[in-house]
């Protein structure tokens, strides 16, 4: 098979538009882990166990090659790197077929792993480009000196994962699927992908469960792991996250690390269909979410399967079922209003259309996060406190703040025709139910 001219290691328009585009991965880290294969050669990518049945000529089972037929249409192949033989190339991969089969529950496999094999984990092999984005994402150089760095280069040269290593100050994601991986690598955090959700351990419950051998030569005393897995709306496949949340995170404590787990807001199911979707603001709301982690025993006590409300006191009244709020409601004239949305579901969109109805009345706008600030600053126009000197705080008519410094204001003499507080409550309720209290 010839080379595509334009896309790397012979995929296709369509796998490479999943990746690059449809999944936000950077175009080098494609490059460097993703290929198509089709033909008898996927039968060597996927046939690696030596426990396979075979006939006494050594071929492959009539049954086995049978039920990986689809193989031959072809798809993509991706492996990583094998922490247990000094970072080469992992044998073991997993491979997404154009025609998928379907199973004996009537359901389509969208992806094979190699039959008769221990599931394994994918670390990527990082290009520079990426390293250089973690790297300032953590402010950690990644050479103490050019002479260090070309000693080493002499004698073994150096490997995004041993770096890492030698930073345990770096927190290491742990996500369900190599495009999610490969998404949050691609905006500077470091990922390890995961095949399935219950793929971060081993052993039974209660027995012998603990942390997959390849997640522990990177599980340092002290380092940091954090789960991110998909968004959820059906109740069943929340309790399966949840539990296999639980019991991973428990896996990586039990092995001396902390655990802290990422939630996403929705309506988008993966990570990497949200930094598809948000584009340019991928990064500063990824950033968000990211920091706003909860620890393992904060996240159980917080998880509820039926729907909750902003409270069970204080009723909505109002409660509309669209993706974004700035469509579907408009602003009382007075009052306090509490709305209870999660993120991306417009919010800020509906503050910025009531501060164009309203130029002339005076605003105070509340924020936690100093750079979201920043961007809602720039959104809703309006002056930024840490640009403007202190006597100035109260001139402006229009003023972006964070809690922290509300005590710079001289709130006495101060009169404002609207407060908007970003991120006063968190919502647990699913994406689609939004909630508004006048």
């Amino acid at each position: 098979m010839s080379e595509n001219p334009q896309h790397p290691n012979n995929l296709t328009p369509n796998e490479y538009q999943e990746l690059a585009i449809d999944s936000a991965i950077h175009p080098a880290l494609i490059k460097a882990n993703f290929s198509h294969i089709a033909g008898t050669t996927a039968y060597d990518y996927l046939f690696i166990s030596k426990d396979l049945p075979r006939t006494n000529t050594g071929r492959i089972a009539s049954g086995y090659l049978k039920r990986y037929a689809h193989a031959e249409h072809g798809g993509w192949w991706v492996s990583g790197l094998d922490p247990h033989k000094n970072w080469e190339p992992m044998e073991w991969g997993r491979f997404k077929p154009t025609y998928p089969r379907i199973d004996e529950k009537g359901k389509f496999v969208k992806y094979e792993s190699p039959p008769k094999t221990p599931n394994r984990v994918t670390y990527f092999d990082i290009p520079d480009c990426i390293w250089d984005k973690v790297a300032k994402r953590y402010g950690i150089k990644r050479y103490n000196s050019p002479l260090a760095l070309r000693l080493r280069d002499r004698l073994h040269p150096l490997n995004f994962w041993e770096w890492v290593l030698a930073h345990p100050e770096i927190p290491i994601i742990l996500c369900e699927g190599e495009k999610k991986a490969a998404a949050l690598l691609s905006l500077g955090f470091v990922a390890i992908a995961l095949p399935g959700i219950w793929n971060g351990r081993v052993g039974k419950k209660d027995f012998d469960e603990r942390l997959h051998p390849d997640l522990l030569p990177l599980a340092q005393p002290g380092r940091k792991f954090q789960i991110l897995f998909d968004h959820e709306t059906k109740t069943k496949t929340r309790w399966a996250v949840f539990q296999a949340t639980i019991r991973t995170g428990k896996a990586v404590e039990a092995a001396g690390c902390q655990c802290e787990v990422i939630t996403l807001p929705g309506p988008e199911k993966g990570v990497d269909d949200f930094a598809s979707a948000r584009k340019m603001d991928a990064d500063v709301l990824l950033t968000a979410i990211i920091n706003d982690a909860r620890l393992l025993d904060d996240y159980r006590r917080s998880f509820h399967i039926s729907h909750r409300g902003l409270s069970s006191k204080y009723k909505p009244h109002v409660r509309v079922n669209v993706k974004y709020l700035s469509d579907a409601i408009k602003l009382p004239k007075s009052g306090l209003v509490v709305l209870s949305s999660d993120m991306g579901t417009g919010k800020t969109e509906l503050m910025r259309k009531w501060r164009s109805e309203h130029p002339n009345v005076r605003f105070l706008n509340n924020g936690h996060r100093v750079n979201l600030l920043k961007n809602l600053s720039e959104r809703l126009q309006t002056e930024m406190y840490s640009s403007l000197s202190y006597g100035d705080l109260a001139k402006v008519t229009a003023l972006s703040i964070t809690i922290d410094s509300l005590h710079k204001l001289n709130t006495e003499a101060l009169e404002y025709g609207c407060v908007f507080i970003d991120g006063a409550i968190r919502c647990l309720g699913n994406h689609g139910n939004q909630s508004v209290h006048t």
